[in-house]
Formats: structure tokens, sequence, C-alpha cells
């Protein structure tokens, strides 16, 4: 049926509509009132927990902050709040990690003491809870490691509101509300945690093809730039997208911004090693 040009296309449940609110599912008209593409999911009477997590899955990354933008625009009856597609995504993040036996946000104690950039603190740290205990005591670092996993699936989140700090303050000429700033972390986040959970068992199934027996350190130092560097540009990307989908920044300074988002995520990654280690620490 032909909709006429007043009408306007609800962004949620994809119903025609001519007064200011949705006689399907209430949702009020915006700017973002009119037809996304491949929402399918979330068109129609279909208002599932699943439909919603499909469109908000698809509308998360195509184009980066789409999901954003409509959240912000008013456009949520169809999709997954932020904060719980977080949770959800932190659920499948860490459901990954334990099957496939990979420490993506975890590190045992050895790899927290002896990182170059934290150890002068995680050392002294560690010195001062338990002076007569020695790092290599191997009854110890089983139950530092088990409940590091722990504490590393529930502390994750603390991460989200640093990055929105963040974010907020680089947007401070625009005057943004801090809402939106953290909405658009907490997406972000949503998205690397899902970019994670498919790229470390790809990674780690095409590492055990093409890794050289007696793989040397330097060798391996190598892999871990170039992962490093393969992370970084990704969620870079996925920055420089997004702020102009959610912000509309001139490109120049996108660039800027998302240099500067990755920067901060090192920083805040770092910051998040040290609370992860000290809460396991102070729990033993």
């Amino acid at each position: 049926m032909d909709i006429p040009e007043s009408s306007w296309i609800c962004p949620s449940c994809g119903s025609g509509a001519t007064s200011p609110y949705c006689g399907a599912c209430g949702e009020q008209r915006s700017v973002a009132a009119a037809p996304i593409a491949g929402d399918n999911a979330a068109t129609g009477p279909r208002r599932s927990f699943v439909a919603r997590m499909r469109a908000s899955l698809s509308a998360l990354a195509s184009p980066p902050g789409r999901l954003t933008a409509a959240w912000l625009q008013g456009a949520r009856v169809g999709f997954i709040a932020p904060l719980s597609l977080f949770l959800w995504t932190n659920v499948a993040f860490f459901v990954v990690q334990s099957a496939s036996g990979l420490g993506i946000l975890s590190w045992p104690l050895r790899s927290h003491l002896s990182d170059d950039s934290i150890a002068w603190l995680t050392t002294r740290l560690f010195a001062q809870r338990w002076p007569h205990v020695a790092a290599s005591n191997d009854a110890y670092e089983q139950v530092f490691n088990a409940l590091e996993a722990v504490h590393a699936k529930s502390l994750v989140i603390v991460m989200v509101p640093a990055f929105a700090l963040a974010l907020g303050a680089l947007l401070l000429d625009r005057r943004e509300p801090f809402r939106n700033s953290l909405t658009f972390a907490t997406h972000f986040f949503a998205f690397a945690l899902i970019w994670l959970c498919a790229l470390f068992p790809t990674l780690a199934i095409v590492l055990h093809f093409v890794t050289p027996s007696g793989a040397s350190a330097p060798w391996r130092h190598s892999m871990d730039l170039v992962v490093s560097g393969l992370e970084a540009a990704v969620l870079g990307g996925y920055l420089y997208v997004a702020l102009d989908t959610v912000f509309g920044l001139s490109r120049p300074r996108r660039v800027v911004t998302a240099i500067a988002l990755v920067a901060t995520l090192y920083v805040i990654l770092k910051a998040y090693h040290v609370v992860v280690f000290a809460a396991t620490l102070y729990s033993t």
C-alpha cells in the first residue's frame, strides 16, 4: 500500500503513520523517521528479543555508528538498549574466550608482573600484599589466575565510562550531553568485543598452521605487533566512520579524534590491566 508523502515510516517497527506517534508501537517521529535499510528483523509485528538483537547487531556496524545515531534520535523500540547490548556481547565474548582457551582480556599473574609498562606498579603492590610469597609460587599462581579470570569478566564495563569521558572531552566545544558520549562508548565497546571474538580465535587457528616449530621470541614479538596493529586499524576505522554518522565531524577532525581515541583506549586497557590485578590481588 502506498504511503502518502505526508506520512512517515517508523524506524522501529516499519509501520506507516501520519501522526507524530506511530500507531503500531508508539515510537515518536524524529529525524530518524525514515526507512532504515537492512533492519527487516525489526519491521512489522516481530519485536522479539531475537529480532531486536539481530536489528541491533546489524545497525551496530553497517555503517558504524548507525545504531548510536538511531538511538539518540529516538528510534528505540526495535533495538536492544545500549547497556543490555553491551552485557550480552560481554557474555558472548567470555563464552568464546573460555571455549577457545584464549586469555584475551585476562592475564596470568606472570604477565601482570612482567609487562614493562605496568610492572613497576604491579610488582610493588604484590610485594606489599604478599611480602613472603614468591611470584613463582605455583599454588598461589593457580588461585590468582582462576580469580583473575572472574574479575576480568565483571570489570570490563569500567572501561566504558572512562572512554566516554575522553570522548566528551574531545567534543567539549560541541557541548554534547554526556549521555550521548556514553551511548557512543557503550556501542563502541560492544563492537570491540564482537571484533575480538572474531579476531583472536581466527588468528589462533591461522597461526597454528603457519607458526614455525621452535619460533623465536623476535618472531613472536613481530606477530604480536601485527595483531595489535590489526586490532587498532579496525577499531580506528570504526571510530572514523562512527564519528561522522553520529556527530557529523569533518574528515580532518575525525582523523585526529579517532587517533586520539585509539591512543586513549590503549591507556584505558593498561589501567584496566592494573584494576583487574589489584582487585584479584586483594581478594586472595
